[in-house]
């Protein structure tokens, strides 16, 4: 056991291009991410530790979006700081997308852990990568990272039956311990080894918590000490829950045909909303013990600690009787909570921010400009650093040179996946491109363009549940007609945008003949959508195509889009290797078993020392290799 005591502990130098700032005046940053965590389910509001400890003493952003809502392709965009379409990590599994996919697509030696090495941090992991790493593919480990503690699959999603490998070494069992607890122990391990080398760091920990086990009808199975916490809890009935016909039928695609949810179904997916509650007073354990150590160790006050989710999550929203993958608020906006250095507490701010805007604003904390070597020269988001410190201003309506920061791009490839209390159903067609309009003071709207060749438009600000679909009735309203030609022109230019123009796509929307589709920086005609909406630029408008789809397939394919605008849109294929018909690897070999429900009281305060004791090394057996 003394070799797994030495694995764990143990770290690689960072590589440090100076020179930098004296490391004790560079924050450190600890990340926090969970999966498949819902913001307007209310799950924040059965978790005191995250309510005292983030929400009082930091500023939560409700307006915060994720670019696709799924696991893996989520993360690709985060830490690649690109729109999916960039990436072109849009699935969890092939072809549209998973950790062989990219690995092969070479973003693995190319992503945020790399570029905060150069800055001189540390850069460490614990926890779920992506989907599709295995026990198949272990020995090819998540890159840049000086120390990474990765989930394996198909363990990933068992929450008393852990596995994770370190560094690509043979993945371990830890029998007989909670996956929260396990992490949470490895979390006080990192950061105390990490604080004793006095140099900046890094540490993200992403816990399973509150996805399903895999399997179907499964729940999220939380420590056996809070098992029975929530008695009668119940999903919230809001306003689109299970919602009749007159708006049911105003959707597009499957969701216009789901049916009443009966109460069978309610009933069993209230069970469902009350483990995930109970499964993340986990976290809750986690954030507990991972401000204590830090407060410990005397950085707490030189520490950003960021608290959000991959995806959201819906449950009898749409009639949709749990899940993801779909644009509605439910799924893309998700817990976006900052405490730190200059973060105000106790504050609630309504600016608008992705999770392609995480890795700029990383590397503005690191102290890594633009000018740098190692900077990436194709992020897609804007540091929100700025935003952190000063909550509550008030953005500039339309900006000389434009602004852009109240455009979010939310696209989908692939299916729909519907978590129902007998199991996982697939719903084909579910492809789409969606535009956000976020602003606190202004229009607020959704539009979406789905491979059916079906639209969605609904004023969020009037219709915060996303009913009534306005795009049904533009050909009888003008005005309507007319926001819609400007929405369509701008998801255009935001489903083909890279670099500077996913930040402002408004750029590549001037009604200059000479000026159209090509990404104008000053002097800007058209900044906004009240500028947009002006009746003389009818006539330019009406000129740019409609979005569209070929037909709806399950993964990215160039032609199958057409048009971009512009027309040569580069799709992040400069900066990635091809990908074409890859395979993907799967883990073989015995499984590991593991019975009985873990994570008593007794175990809530077991160090990683104690949970050693039992690890073991997985057998060549177990991983197929014999």
């Amino acid at each position: 056991m003394r070799f797994l005591l030495f694995a764990l502990g143990s770290v690689t130098p960072a590589l440090c291009f100076g020179p930098w700032p004296p490391h004790k005046q560079r924050p450190n940053i600890v990340f926090i991410i969970t999966d498949d965590q819902d913001l307007h389910l209310g799950s924040l509001n059965y978790q005191p530790v995250v309510q005292r400890e983030l929400i009082e003493k930091g500023t939560t952003f409700s307006q915060h979006y994720v670019t696709i809502a799924k696991c893996c392709p989520s993360r690709a965009s985060l830490w690649r700081g690109q729109a999916g379409h960039n990436t072109n990590i849009t699935e969890v599994s092939a072809p549209g997308g998973n950790y062989d996919k990219w690995l092969i697509s070479g973003q693995n030696e190319d992503y945020l852990p790399h570029w905060l090495t150069a800055a001189g941090y540390n850069a460490e992991y614990i926890g779920k990568i992506m989907n599709g790493y295995n026990t198949g593919n272990y020995e090819q480990a998540p890159g840049g990272w000086t120390h990474v503690q990765t989930a394996v699959d198909p363990y990933t999603y068992q929450y008393n039956n852990v596995v994770l490998s370190l560094n690509g070494q043979t993945p371990i069992s830890y029998p007989g311990y909670h996956q929260s607890d396990v992490y949470r122990a490895m979390a006080v391990d990192r950061i105390e080894n990490l604080a004793a080398q006095h140099k900046p760091f890094f540490l993200a920990l992403a816990p399973t918590t509150p996805h399903v086990e895999t399997g179907g009808g499964k729940w999220p199975v939380p420590p056996v000490r809070y098992e029975n916490r929530f008695p009668g809890l119940k999903a919230p009935r809001g306003v689109n829950y299970n919602p009749p016909d007159s708006f049911q039928q105003q959707k597009v695609s499957w969701i216009k045909k789901q049916p009443l949810l009966d109460q069978t179904t309610i009933d069993i997916q209230d069970g469902l909303y009350r483990a995930r509650a109970q499964s993340l007073l986990g976290v809750d354990d986690i954030v507990t013990d991972v401000i204590a150590t830090l407060e410990k160790k005397g950085i707490l006050d030189n520490t950003y600690i960021i608290y959000t989710s991959d995806n959201g999550w819906h449950i009898g929203n749409h009639r949709v009787a749990g899940g993801k993958s779909l644009h509605y608020r439910e799924d893309s906006n998700v817990p976006f909570i900052v405490r730190g250095p200059g973060v105000p507490a106790r504050r609630t701010s309504n600016l608008p921010g992705a999770h392609l805007d995480l890795a700029p604003t990383f590397l503005e904390i690191a102290g890594l400009t633009p000018d740098h070597k190692a900077y990436p020269p194709f992020l897609d988001g804007r540091s929100l650093l700025d935003n952190w410190k000063h909550p509550g201003t008030e953005p500039t309506q339309c900006p000389v040179h434009g602004g852009g920061q109240e455009v979010i791009n939310v696209e989908y490839w692939g299916i729909g996946e519907e978590e129902t209390p007998w199991g996982v159903v697939d719903h084909p067609n579910n492809s789409y491109k969606t535009l956000r309009i976020v602003r606190p003071g202004g229009g607020t709207y959704l539009y979406s363009k789905w491979c059916t060749g079906e639209a969605e438009l609904y004023d969020t600000a009037k219709d915060p549940g996303e009913l009534t679909n306005l795009a049904l009735t533009a050909d009888k309203d003008a005005k309507t007609a007319r926001l819609i030609s400007r929405l369509n022109a701008l998801l255009l230019a935001a489903k083909s945008c890279a670099t500077d123009t996913c930040r402002n796509p408004w750029a590549l929307l001037q009604p200059e003949p000479e000026r159209r589709a090509v990404y104008v920086r000053t002097n800007l005609t058209i900044t906004c959508l009240e500028q947009a909406l002006d009746p003389k630029f009818d006539d330019f408008f009406a000129s740019v195509p409609e979005v569209s789809f070929e037909k709806c397939m399950r993964y990215q394919y160039r032609p199958n889009e057409l048009p971009y605008w512009p027309e040569d849109a580069g799709l992040g294929e400069a900066y990635r290797k091809p990908t074409d018909n890859y395979k993907s690897s799967k883990g073989s070999g015995t499984k590991v078993v593991s019975t009985g429900k873990f994570g008593t009281f007794a175990q809530r305060f077991a160090t990683l020392r104690q949970i050693l004791k039992t690890a073991k090394k997985l057998t060549p057996e177990q991983l197929g290799e014999q």
